[in-house]
Protein backbone atom coordinates (compact mmCIF):
# COMPACT_ATOMS: atom_id res chain seq x y z
CA UNK A 1 0.00 0.00 0.00
CA UNK A 2 1.32 3.24 -1.17
CA UNK A 3 0.50 6.48 0.78
CA UNK A 4 -0.87 9.26 -1.79
CA UNK A 5 -2.30 11.69 0.46
CA UNK A 6 -0.12 14.87 0.96
CA UNK A 7 1.83 14.80 3.95
CA UNK A 8 2.41 18.76 4.46
CA UNK A 9 0.91 20.04 7.87
CA UNK A 10 0.00 16.68 8.92
CA UNK A 11 1.57 15.93 12.57
CA UNK A 12 3.47 13.25 12.84
CA UNK A 13 5.46 10.76 15.49
CA UNK A 14 8.40 8.94 14.38
CA UNK A 15 8.30 5.14 15.92
CA UNK A 16 11.91 4.16 14.71
CA UNK A 17 14.70 5.24 13.01
CA UNK A 18 18.26 4.40 11.54
CA UNK A 19 19.30 7.44 13.58
CA UNK A 20 18.80 7.29 17.44
CA UNK A 21 18.71 10.74 17.44
CA UNK A 22 15.32 11.05 15.40
CA UNK A 23 13.05 8.19 17.44
CA UNK A 24 10.16 10.21 18.94
CA UNK A 25 10.36 13.20 17.21
CA UNK A 26 7.17 14.88 17.42
CA UNK A 27 6.31 17.38 14.80
CA UNK A 28 4.41 19.11 12.27
CA UNK A 29 5.77 18.37 8.53
CA UNK A 30 6.48 21.79 7.16
CA UNK A 31 8.44 20.90 3.76
CA UNK A 32 9.21 17.67 2.27
CA UNK A 33 11.17 16.78 -1.23
CA UNK A 34 11.98 13.01 -3.15
CA UNK A 35 13.69 11.65 -0.08
CA UNK A 36 13.19 14.16 2.83
CA UNK A 37 10.77 15.80 5.28
CA UNK A 38 11.44 18.76 7.08
CA UNK A 39 9.34 18.75 10.61
CA UNK A 40 9.22 21.65 12.85
CA UNK A 41 8.80 21.50 17.01
CA UNK A 42 10.55 23.32 18.60
CA UNK A 43 13.41 23.02 16.00
CA UNK A 44 13.34 22.61 12.46
CA UNK A 45 14.74 18.90 11.92
CA UNK A 46 15.56 17.23 8.28
CA UNK A 47 14.05 13.42 8.10
CA UNK A 48 15.36 11.00 5.33
CA UNK A 49 11.61 9.36 4.56
CA UNK A 50 13.37 5.28 3.73
CA UNK A 51 15.31 5.21 7.35
CA UNK A 52 12.25 5.92 9.43
CA UNK A 53 8.60 4.57 10.24
CA UNK A 54 6.18 7.11 11.42
CA UNK A 55 2.60 7.35 12.92
CA UNK A 56 0.92 9.34 10.93
CA UNK A 57 -2.86 9.95 10.73
CA UNK A 58 -3.03 7.36 13.28
CA UNK A 59 -1.46 4.87 10.53
CA UNK A 60 2.26 3.46 11.36
CA UNK A 61 3.63 4.16 8.11
CA UNK A 62 7.07 2.73 6.45
CA UNK A 63 8.87 6.00 5.30
CA UNK A 64 10.10 3.94 2.23
CA UNK A 65 6.28 4.53 0.92
CA UNK A 66 6.48 7.85 1.14
CA UNK A 67 9.88 8.37 -0.60
CA UNK A 68 9.31 9.81 -3.86
CA UNK A 69 8.12 13.61 -5.56
CA UNK A 70 5.11 14.71 -3.61
CA UNK A 71 3.28 14.85 -7.04
CA UNK A 72 4.40 11.58 -8.56
CA UNK A 73 3.68 9.79 -5.47
CA UNK A 74 -0.44 11.02 -5.80
CA UNK A 75 -0.03 9.61 -9.29
CA UNK A 76 0.73 5.84 -8.14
Amino acid sequence: MTYRNRIIGKELTVLFSTNPCDVYTKGRIVDETRNMMQVENEELKWLIKKNVIVLLDGQKIDGKELVGRPEDRIKR
